[in-house]
């Protein structure tokens, strides 16, 4: 299969996904103080982050097959995380004033994000051995 065609629907797939997840977790918090916080986003971006650490922790030194990257790093994972709503997300909470909120989006989104890609990578790795 080409790999476009593999990131296509790859893609497709991880965009319906991240609307999913985005949707439950935000009827979590939609009738609270919290409901301002981009808590979807949020989890589909750390989510997105610990699944591409478990992916490479896998298959890391190891023989994968040639669609995985293509489908499931590049088409899944990148329909299912999203920067360009994070950052609309962050300048959206600074254009409301609410400046901790933002800062505190930008400081668990990038730090959290690094730390689950460690970890999914450490995990899965120490696994497939």
């Amino acid at each position: 299969m080409p790999p476009a065609l593999l990131i296509f629907l790859g893609g497709g797939l991880g965009a319906i996904s991240r609307w999913g997840l985005s949707m439950v977790v935000e009827n979590f918090t939609e009738k609270t103080e919290l409901h301002r916080f981009p808590w979807g986003i949020l989890a589909c971006n750390l989510a997105g982050c610990f699944l591409i650490g478990i992916v490479f922790g896998a298959v890391v030194g190891r023989h994968h097959p040639g669609w995985l990257f293509p489908f499931l790093v590049t088409g899944f994972l990148g329909g299912f995380t999203t920067f360009s709503t994070f950052g609309n997300d962050s300048r959206q909470l600074l254009m409301e004033g609410f400046h901790i909120a933002a800062f505190t989006n930008v400081l668990v989104s990038t730090l959290g994000g690094i730390a689950l890609v460690f970890i999914g990578f450490r995990l899965a790795h120490s696994l497939s051995q």
